[in-house]
């Protein structure tokens, strides 16, 4: 009776995570609103598309080394495209491809982007930060106009102290006191010098005791606040009326560092989507042949162990797709990760922690959409055929151990057991192949690896638990355990 109730019990863990797979796989996206009960959460989740898919933009810039001597040139490319790297990813762009081409150019795609002057400015150089003391009264220099008249050159009146943004360590949209009031405040951008800017900007306060220091944007002067005290922690603030969106953006391309040589936008384009739909539809209805044509060969080798396989492959393809829209990360990987290879080694409770973990990561923000290319799109495809290769061993065996008399029940138990080693080792050293093309391939590559080895993953469970459950609970009547059903003939059993 306990051993029905615990089949019970998780074949209705299985149907519920079928359930909520299909409902975030609906094509219309779906979305979690907690509001309502007075909790602070909603998500929507959506399929994310990269650039051959979605279309976007496509910038080529070129290297000016002419004036910059005694650099290493493959240094300062790679410097050069980590530093746009950063840019383009503080701004939140899904799957961005930021690659040297040659020895002097940088291939820059930004997928969902369709304005060009947004991808332009989006990569834009990094604002000229400085500070600036001002100048002695007679070090100023004054200029006589035309009329004869006076006046003093204002690039004069402020001279370099040598803190710029070089010695930034970070930059934060903030909100800051003003004196008008205890409840009034202002947008500022509040910066963190590095050790050296901590110790510099430390001597500039002190030695401007009761003086103004300029902050210069781009050589406009942002303020010009009066030191009052010697500022030891390296703390200072930008005041310039921002809004928060303003002292937002600031603080990012502040944050994104300068680029180590100079670089020219030499080639601009758009990339459609047209072939990008195209490429979906084709790949939508490759992935139908593809199960269609495992189902077929499934069900007409192993009969009714076929028909379960084919019923717990749709749901590996649900629950794939809504771990592609809900996302992945290094922490969901591990943490996730570990708790599913003890459920599946150890015990199975541990299978339900890494249900949970993964989604408590999910309501903490902790992972992130997978974004589908058209490399992605065919790691899936590719992993739907193997996601029935360990039935294929399990069922194999299972004919095996009938063939010699077992029980079915025994023979299932037996079969799953002696077929899990091999199971086991195909799929680990599949992933290590995944883990090798993640590390070393580009980002199409990389695309591949990850819904591949996403994939892999989903399906030992959907082998090993889904289809197991699935037979363990159906073989109990005496009529669906026959011999003929898991595809052994009588004939062959006689022999054996």
């Amino acid at each position: 009776m306990k051993s029905i109730l615990r089949k019970l019990l998780m074949l209705v863990g299985i149907l519920l995570i079928a359930l909520a797979a299909a409902w975030i796989v609906w094509p219309n996206g779906s979305r979690i609103n907690l509001t309502k009960l007075k909790i602070p959460y909603e998500k929507t989740f959506t399929t994310h598309l990269g650039l051959d898919l979605q279309g976007g933009s496509h910038l080529v810039y070129q290297a000016d080394f002419k004036d910059v001597k005694d650099v290493d040139q493959t240094e300062a490319m790679n410097a050069a495209r980590n530093t746009i790297e950063r840019r383009v990813n503080s701004f939140g762009v899904s799957e961005p491809l930021v690659q040297v081409q040659g020895d002097d150019q940088i291939v820059v795609e930004l997928p969902g982007i369709k304005d060009i002057n947004e991808a332009i400015e989006l990569i834009g150089q990094t604002p000229l930060l400085e500070f600036k003391s001002q100048t002695p009264q007679e070090e100023l220099k004054p200029i006589v106009g035309q009329d004869g008249q006076i006046t003093i050159d204002p690039n004069s009146a402020w001279k370099s102290t040598g803190l710029s943004g070089k010695n930034l360590k970070s930059a934060l949209a903030d909100f800051q006191q003003t004196s008008t009031g205890a409840l009034a405040s202002e947008v500022v951008v509040k910066l963190q010098f590095d050790e050296e800017g901590t110790k510099l900007f430390s001597e500039i306060t002190s030695a401007n005791m009761d003086k103004p220091i300029a902050i210069f944007l781009d050589g406009e002067i942002i303020s010009a606040p009066r030191v009052s005290a010697v500022i030891t922690n390296g703390q200072a603030f930008i005041q310039g009326g921002f809004t928060p969106e303003e002292a937002k953006e600031l603080a990012t391309r502040l944050n994104s560092g300068a680029l180590p040589i100079p670089v020219t936008l030499i080639s601009q384009q758009n990339v459609g989507a047209t072939l990008g739909q195209e490429s979906i539809n084709k790949s939508i209805l490759a992935g139908l042949i593809g199960m269609i044509l495992i189902a077929l060969f499934m069900i007409a080798n192993y009969r009714f162990p076929g028909i379960l396989a084919v019923l717990a492959l749709i749901v590996y393809v649900l629950m794939s797709i809504a771990v592609f829209k809900i996302g992945i990360s290094i922490t969901a990987v591990i943490l996730v990760g570990m708790f599913f290879l003890l459920g599946l080694t150890v015990n199975r409770w541990f299978g339900l922690l890494a249900l949970l973990s993964y989604i408590a990561l999910m309501f903490l923000n902790g992972v992130a959409p997978v974004t589908l290319t058209l490399a992605g799109i065919a790691g899936f495809i590719l992993s739907i055929g193997m996601a029935v290769d360990a039935n294929i061993l399990i069922f194999e065996r299972l004919k095996e151990e009938i063939l010699v008399g077992k029980d079915i029940n025994k023979a299932i138990d037996d079969g799953f057991a002696r077929a899990w080693l091999s199971i086991r080792d195909s799929n680990v050293s599949s992933l290590i192949t995944c883990l090798v093309l993640y590390m070393f391939g580009t980002p199409s590559i990389k695309g591949f690896a990850v819904t591949l080895s996403i994939g892999i993953i989903i399906s030992m469970f959907s082998a090993i638990t889904i289809t197991r459950t699935f037979l363990k609970l159906f073989v109990t009547a005496k009529v669906m355990s026959h011999p003929w059903l898991f595809g052994v003939s009588m004939r062959k059993k006689v022999e054996a």
